[in-house]
Formats: structure tokens, sequence, C-alpha cells
């Protein structure tokens, strides 16, 4: 063995090294690196779930809760039967007002009544800061159509809304500097709103509600009466915080009421709950803000060291021509896991991201305390903002929760039936993604056709967004076929028919039949892992066994000890041997006996063409014949011609066989008995020439079939050959490259 190759090719053909190798990667090393990163991914879980559950979830909802029945569903105006400009005001006089000052207003009108830097609304709450109403109106005669026959009797209209016809002029009476009552005020600090209806920006006509009860209620009658909602007003927005001191919360409110151009009124009402560690990175300064704090910059860790480890992954140095170049691995993209492993990572930072910014815009912001004549509509504290980067935190929070919890499916492979999971992951990955696109298609094609029919009938469905919406419940079984059936039972069958048999006959059964088909081979494939893995176990102990019974020589000890029973098992097991290889031989033979004859499937190319079967001789002359004969089982294909009695006179013949007594006399030499050839012989002789020329050009063709056939099979190998060679090579090259890796770390 010393004089074997050490290097290239050598190293995939020497098994002793390649399984050195494997040791080396499998060693007690790398299971301890196994065992520490199952470790450290099972704290990194314990905390960002730790972290995701750590919100006072159910106090959170009690007091949003509670806020909506003050303002809502236990308010003596709803919101739901708000339809007019008239039904807005009795909401607001109704419902709002003593939502915000209670139901006992003449409080404020005792003599000697103090008014409140902070408005208490109820126990413990307060309002922080002061409320707003702020109106959206549009200019008149844009984004409308009147006919012709009717300009005359309507010289105005109001369209529906666009960020370019939004009114920004004064309006109202006018006071004593004859200056108009509302005027424009546009918020420099404020974030659109997306509506049902539009996307609003910020800004409009506001007006403060302060903590002077007297006050506010003359100017919301004004307000009334002046006509600060009327037919050019497009959304209404009464934004307001709620504090509570004993629970540290922040209840940001918005009521918006949506107006549509054919008077059609959409309400909503909108509440996200704060935390003060939403505010400030330290929150209240407790100890469990403290600890949350920290938890995070842990997290944080956590992160940056399995990006780096991710990184390491697909980007490595070369070192070519004396200058270090970086080299990217684009196949490592190709893997599913990778990906998830980044959307995970990169979702985290986006979240962290967005955290910093909330802590900043809280961190400009100012809650008015002072004197109630002095305030302003901007010195509102629009917390509005900050409620929106918590609520896209805890979106991006929910679906990260996800992506983490079933990539630690990865560091369990100890369950069983784990890594055939894995392994379906990612043999379905192509044919997943195939599957998408033929169902994206066909949802696009549903939400579109369900929008166009029956959005001007059927709210649910008066967007593609909405039509999205209801058929992804359609499909997890949450919505009613009926209101469509209603508006238009023989269309709304039709498309009820085509839905279900498209999505759930077919495509929802498309991917069962995909994830049950890369199932069956992931198992396969399991399998034969397994299998081999018990195979390297069983030649391990085998090699043990061996290694100890040559040690200990237990052979020789158990034949001096037993000698008569070490001979009846040495016996038994020649027995066993000799009959097993009996039936090995027996078992060749009878597949031999099965097997097509290969000479016979080459047709005219076999040398066996132009020779047939002998037929049985029944003389002793046809006997010393086949006796002399070349080849015992066949003779020449003569075609009809098989002796030579059929070319000559058989009646001589026969004379000459049989003496005058009637005995039958000794054959002789045939060649000199037979008689004179017959003009039917002839002819025979003529047929035989011409199936032997037949057959010699059919042998012909035959042979040059195979001479083909047989230099493409050789091209092919040759093919294979070379193929093989060209993977061998760059398998040497990787290996090679491996091991001078393994040097440097070493």
């Amino acid at each position: 063995m010393s004089g074997a190759p050490t290097g290239g090719l050598a190293i995939l053909v020497d098994a002793k090294r390649v399984n050195d190798l494997l040791t080396q990667k499998s060693g007690a090393k790398a299971v301890l690196r196994s065992a520490c990163n199952t470790i450290m991914f099972m704290c990194f879980l314990t905390l960002f779930t730790a972290l995701a559950l750590g919100e006072p979830r159910e106090t959170k909802r009690a007091f949003q809760g509670f806020v909506r029945r003050r303002f809502d569903s236990a308010a003596p105006i709803k919101l739901a039967d708000v339809a007019s400009v008239n039904d807005f005001w009795r909401f607001h006089n109704e419902s709002f007002m003593p939502g915000i000052y209670g139901a006992d207003v003449e409080k404020y009108s005792y003599p000697g009544a103090v008014v409140a830097k902070m408005l208490p609304i109820q126990g413990a709450n307060r309002l922080y800061g002061i409320a707003r109403m702020r109106a959206v109106a549009i200019k008149s005669d844009m984004n409308c159509l009147i006919a012709d026959q009717f300009k005359s009797d309507f010289p105005s209209c109001y369209g529906p809304f666009h960020i370019d016809s939004i009114d920004r002029g004064e309006f109202g009476p006018l006071n004593q500097d004859g200056q108009a009552m509302f005027s424009f005020f546009a918020d420099p600090v404020g974030d659109n709103y997306h509506g049902n209806l539009a996307t609003y920006p910020p800004g409009g006509y506001a007006e403060a509600l302060t903590s002077d009860y007297l006050t506010t209620e003359k100017k919301m009658r004004e307000m009334e009466v002046s006509g600060f909602i009327n037919e050019k007003t497009r959304a209404i927005f009464l934004d307001f915080t709620i504090y509570n001191f004993n629970l540290g919360l922040y209840a940001v409110c918005r009521i918006c009421f949506e107006i549509a151009p054919g008077g059609d009124w959409t309400n909503t009402f909108d509440v996200d709950i704060l935390l003060q560690r939403h505010l400030t990175a330290l929150g209240s300064g407790s100890t469990f803000d403290w600890i949350v704090l920290i938890a995070e910059a842990v997290l944080v860790l956590f992160v940056l060291r399995y990006l780096l480890e991710e990184a390491s992954e697909f980007v490595s140095f070369e070192t070519k021509g004396g200058r270090t170049q970086p080299s990217v691995k684009w196949d490592y993209f190709l893997d599913g896991w990778n990906v998830l492993d980044w959307a995970n990572l990169l979702m985290m930072i986006v979240t962290l991201t967005i955290r910093i910014q909330t802590w900043s815009v809280a961190g400009d912001l100012t809650v008015f305390v002072g004197d109630p004549k002095d305030v302003t509509v901007a010195q509102y504290a629009d917390l509005h903002r900050v409620a929106w980067n918590v609520r896209m935190i805890h979106s991006l929070v929910c679906f990260n929760t996800i992506l983490t919890w079933f990539k630690a499916v990865k560091y369990l492979t100890i369950v069983p039936y784990i890594t055939t999971f894995m392994q379906t992951v990612t043999i379905s990955q192509k044919m997943l993604s195939s599957w998408v696109v033929v169902f994206s298609c066909s949802l696009i094609g549903f939400v579109l056709a369900f929008s166009t029919a029956f959005g001007g009938e059927v709210s649910i469905l008066r967007t593609p967004w909405k039509s999205f919406v209801y058929i992804m419940q359609t499909v997890v079984g949450n919505s009613e076929m009926k209101v469509i059936y209603n508006v238009s039972p023989l269309l709304g069958s039709v498309l009820i028919v085509f839905f279900v048999v498209g999505i759930f006959f077919v495509i929802m059964n498309l991917f069962y039949a995909i994830m049950v088909s890369t199932l069956s081979e992931a198992k396969a494939e399991e399998d034969a892992k397994h299998k081999k893995k018990i195979a390297q176990l069983i030649d391990r102990l085998t090699d043990l066994w061996l290694m100890v019974k040559t040690q200990f020589r237990l052979d020789q000890r158990f034949r001096s000890t037993f000698p008569g029973l070490y001979s009846r098992i040495n016996k038994r097991k020649k027995n066993a041997e000799l009959k097993e290889k009996a039936r090995d031989e027996a078992l060749v033979l009878k597949i031999k006996a099965r097997a097509p004859d290969a000479l016979q499937m080459l047709g005219p190319g076999s040398p066996q063409w132009g020779r047939r079967q002998k037929r049985n001789l029944a003389t002793v002359a046809q006997e010393e014949e086949l006796v002399q004969s070349d080849s015992e089982g066949s003779e020449d294909d003569l075609g009809p011609l098989r002796s030579l009695e059929q070319i000559k006179d058989k009646a001589r013949v026969m004379d000459k066989t049989f003496a005058s007594t009637g005995s039958l006399a000794m054959l002789k030499d045939r060649e000199a008995d037979l008689g004179p050839t017959t003009e039917d012989g002839i002819d025979l002789v003529m047929d035989a020439t011409r199936h032997i020329a037949t057959g010699i050009i059919e042998r012909c063709s035959g042979s040059r079939n195979v001479l083909l056939a047989e230099m493409g099979e050789s091209m092919d190998v040759l093919n294979n050959v070379a193929t093989v060679l060209d993977v061998l090579g760059k398998r040497a090259r990787d290996l090679e490259a491996q091991q001078k890796q393994v040097l440097k770390n070493l």
C-alpha cells in the first residue's frame, strides 16, 4: 500500500482516508459542537418567546374593553347608528362628550370650579392632554360627473375623495377681525390614515377639545350651527388618548367617520393600548422594565451571532494571485431552510429598527398640561404614529414567532421522523413553487370575478382586496356563499361551482398529492440512510467482536475446552455453507434458463443466423453423419432442402435397398446408391440457393446494425466515463480545498 498515490483522485478511491475524513467530521468534536448549537438555539428560542409573551395582554384587553364600552357599545348612540350629519352631532353630543366629560356636567358650572390640567374621565383614567376633532373636505366640481341635461339644476357637485381635491380654504362665519371661523390646519407630524374608502393625509379643519368643558361645549355648538360638517366633508376624525395612572397604560383612540359621495357612512373605532416601555427604552424604570431591556440586548447579540454564522456559509475568501477576494456560493440560497433563516433574522432586525424609531418619535412628543385658554390644536399629543409602529412590531413578532418555532425543527433531529419531515420540505420546494404559481393565478382570477360580478351589490366584495379576504375565508370554511347566490342565483351558482371544483377538487388535491409524493420519496431516502447506518453499526460491532476474539484467543480456548462441541459446530457450519452454495448455483441456473437468449435477440446479426435445429435421424447412416458433424445440435439452413433423398429418384433407391428374398440389405455408400437428380430436385436446389442468398444479405445487414449499436453504446460509455471523471475531478478539488481549510484551522 505504500506505493499507492496520495493526491488528486486517489482520495476518492482510498476508503480508509474517506472513512477518516468522515470520522473527523462526525467525531466527538462535531457532536459537542452540535450539542452547543442546540443548547444556544434553545436559549434563543426561550428568550424570544418570553419577550413575545412579556406584555400584560389581559390587562390591555380589559382596558380596551372599558374604552369601547364607554364610547360605543354602552353609549346612548352607537357608531353603527351614525348615518348622516344629524346622527353624527347626536353621537357627538350624547355619546362622545359625556364619554370625555362624564354625564354629570353641572360640576363644571359650580362657583369656584377649578379646571383640571388632566381631565378626569372615570376612576384612575385621565384625558392625555387634549382631544381633537378633524374634518377633511374636498373642493366642489372635482372628480364628479353631471349629465349635460342636469347641469343647470346642479351648479356644484362633490365627488369622491382625492388627494388633489382637498379643500384648504377658509369657510364659516366671519369673526370680529373679518376672518372665517374655520381655517385649514396643516399637521406637520401626522401620518396618513388608511381608511375603508380612501387614504387620508394629515391635516384638515381641526378644533381642540380641552379640559375646560364650558368653553369646549360652546365651541362645539357653534361648529354644529355654523356647518362645520357639510356636504363637502369626506372624513371626520375624533382623536384622543386616555391615560390610566394605576396601570401605566395609554389608550390611543381614533373614531373615524368616512362619508362616500353616494351618502353611505363607514364608521370605525380604533383603540391601541400602549405601555410605557413602548414610549421609552427603560419604560417606567421598574425592575421588570430593566430585565426586558437587558433581554432585548441579549437577543440582539444572538441575532448578530446567527447573522455571522449564516453569512459564513455562503461567503468565503480565496487567495488568487496574492490577492484575497470574496466568493459567494449562490447555491446556498436554493435551500429553503437557509431562506427561512434569513427571513427570520431580517424580520428581527426590522423589528428592532422600528422599536428604536418608535422611542425616537415618542421622545419628541410633549403633553399639554397648562391653561386651557392658551391651548391650540397644534399642541395635541399625537401618539398614533407610535401606536402604528407598535402594531407593526406586533405583526412582525407574530409572523416571526411562526418562523422561529418552525426553524426549531432542525434542532430536534433526535425525535423520530423529524428528518423525514425536513427532507420532505426540501424535496417539495420546486413542486410547491409551481403549485403556488398555479394557485395564485387561479385565486386572482376568482378574486376579480367575484369583485366584478357582485362588488356593486355585496359590500364584502366591493374591492379586490375585500374579495380576496372573502375568498380566503371561504378556503378555510369561514364564509357564506348564500350572499352571492341571493344576488344572482344563476351566475352565483356557476361561479361557486367553478370555485369549488377548481380550488378544492383540483388545486388543493394537487397540493395533497405533491406532499404525499414527496413524503414517500423522503421516507424512502430516510429508510435507505437508516439501513446504511444499521449496516455500518453491524460492521463496527462485527469488527469489535473479531478484535475481541483475536485479542483474547476465544476460538482457541473454546476448542481446547470443548473439542467435541467445537468439531460439531464446525461441521454444521460447513454443511450449511455447502447447502447454501448449492442453492445459489441452482438459483443461478434457473435464472439463466428463464433469461432470453441474447444471441437470438440480435436477429440477423446473430452468429446463429443461417443455421437451424437438426431433425431426429432414423438411419444408421444419419447417425454416423451426426457424429461426424461439427455442430451437434444444428445444421446449415438450406430452406426447403434438408437431405439428398429430396433430389434423387426414390424408386431406384428402394430397389437397391432390398434383396430378392425381401430382406433388408446392408446400407452402403449413399453417394453410390442414390440415383440421378430429378427435375423436382433441381427446382429444390434453386430454391435452396435463393434462400441462402437471402440469408447472406440479411446477415450482412444485421451485422451492420449490431456494429452500429455497439459503436453507439461504446460512445455512450465513453461520454459517461468523461462525465464521471469530471465529477471526480471536482470532488477531488473540493476535498483538497476542505483539507486545506482543515489544516488552516488546526
